[in-house]
């Protein structure tokens, strides 16, 4: 029997630059708030499939990070593992928030304004995702 909470919120990305930072910065102020008990937020930071571990066995997965959708910076995609072409379905629910980046080169631990300014859009969107609106 796992000890894993089965809902987990999992942020992305470097903080070192700029806007690649944003699933982190997310992750750290969920962090700070008071969630229910069978709900852990991580900062998965770079670690890519190092990752699956900490995602195996979970109920639900909600991701929130980078994503070059073309759209205007602080644009913020919500997809599901029916949007992942090409690939075995997880046995779990997954969720991923992304967020138009603007400034991923820059060398600098603050979000542009226009990605700052969605943060708490997209605390708001994956609480609602966990059903804690």
């Amino acid at each position: 029997m796992s000890d894993k909470k089965p809902v987990l919120i999992l942020g992305v990305g470097n903080l070192l630059l700029k806007d690649e930072g944003v699933g982190v910065h997310v992750a750290q102020r969920m962090m700070a708030m008071d969630l229910p008990p069978d709900v852990e937020v991580m900062d998965g930071a770079t670690e890519g499939y190092n990752l699956l571990d900490c995602i195996d066995g979970r109920e639900k997965v909600v991701i929130v990070d980078t994503v070059k959708g073309g759209h205007a910076p602080g644009t913020v995609y919500r997809m599901t593992d029916d949007d992942i072409e090409d690939q075995p379905k997880p046995r779990l629910s997954l969720v991923v928030f992304g967020i138009e980046p603007k400034d991923m080169e820059s060398v600098d631990l603050e979000l542009s304004p226009e990605i700052e300014k969605q943060v708490p859009k997209v605390i708001e969107l994956v609480l609602k995702e966990i059903g804690e609106s």
